[in-house]
């Protein structure tokens, strides 16, 4: 089925590892197995309909037509089988939501982990789970060059908060306490909130797009 789904999505996967909770692991898992009970019926169905005394020619022929509707299936989203079949239809409209789909984007430049960490100045949530993804390459391409060239300016910014204040300051005049001068204000470090918050991951994304697939409220997992 693997072999199959590469050839369907043009030959060129990226893996994707995202971090999540396990609860949205676990929906997604639940997803999929109803979803490989749904392709197990559908190939049922077609080889009841394999007429008898094939010879091996056309045998061969029959079974080649069967795929390519199989393939067919896959491609329109009535078959998703797969982690990535439930969720690459997803993750399209996410990026065409987010304007991404309908812009051409400079590649990351060199030296810049663009795919599997986290953009500089990110929080650490812990995640408890991760889950697998094979993103064709077009739309993996526009998933790590969106997520680094919407971010880079905040990530500027954000180091040049940090230049200024220094990072010691981290976590400081929160719970209501009031600022006396010391360090940043708290103006300064909602600020600072606010351009952490800008910072959008490869995680975010298909975070929300694994929310998507399901009908989850991403809320609480992205």
């Amino acid at each position: 089925m693997t072999t199959c789904y590469t050839l369907l999505l043009g030959g060129v996967l990226l893996l994707f590892v995202v971090r999540c909770r396990a609860e949205l692991g676990d929906s997604l898992a639940e997803r999929v197995r109803a979803e490989k009970a749904a392709e197990r019926e559908w190939w049922r169905a077609r080889k009841a309909e394999q007429p008898e005394d094939l010879s091996p020619a056309q045998r061969a022929r029959w079974l080649a037509a069967a795929q390519a509707a199989y393939e067919v299936e896959r491609g329109a989203g009535r078959l998703s089988g797969t982690r990535s079949a439930v969720v690459v239809p997803a993750l399209r409209d996410e990026l065409a939501e987010r304007g991404w789909l309908a812009r051409t984007w400079r590649p990351v430049p060199a030296g810049h982990r663009s795919r599997k960490a986290r953009p500089w100045g990110t929080t650490d949530r812990r995640w408890t789970a991760r889950v697998a993804l094979d993103i064709p390459d077009d739309l993996g391409q526009v998933l790590a060059r969106g997520c680094h060239w919407s971010s880079a300016p905040h990530i500027k910014a954000l180091q040049r908060w940090y230049g200024r204040h220094g990072e010691a300051h981290r976590g400081t005049h929160r719970g209501g306490r009031v600022w006396r001068g010391l360090g940043p204000s708290n103006a300064e470090l909602a600020e600072r909130d606010r351009l952490q918050a800008a910072i959008v991951t490869t995680g975010m994304v298909l975070r929300a797009a694994i929310c998507r697939a399901l009908d989850i409220d991403p809320v609480p997992n992205v």
